[in-house]
């Protein structure tokens, strides 16, 4: 099960490097949607939010909002 988990988000993370092409900047990226999500910023996708409440999950949906397109780093800063 834990293997599973740990090979989906290796494929989102492959993915987000499709859409983000430098691994210094999807980093970026990543933690600074996780901090947002952390202070109660609104997912940009449609998601379940009770299946995003957590602070390991934020992870995966930052992730997942790359590859949807819903996020740059002209977003990432304008919420903070």
């Amino acid at each position: 099960m834990i293997e599973m988990e740990m090979q989906d988000t290796l494929e989102l993370i492959r993915q987000a490097q499709d859409v983000v092409k430098s691994r210094f900047l999807l980093c970026l990226l990543v933690t600074q949607r996780i901090h947002q999500l952390e202070n109660g910023a609104q997912p940009t996708i449609d998601v379940d939010p009770d299946q995003y409440s957590s602070q390991k999950t934020f992870f995966e949906l930052a992730l997942r909002e790359i590859i949807e397109g819903n996020m740059d780093m002209e977003q990432v800063a304008d919420e903070e």
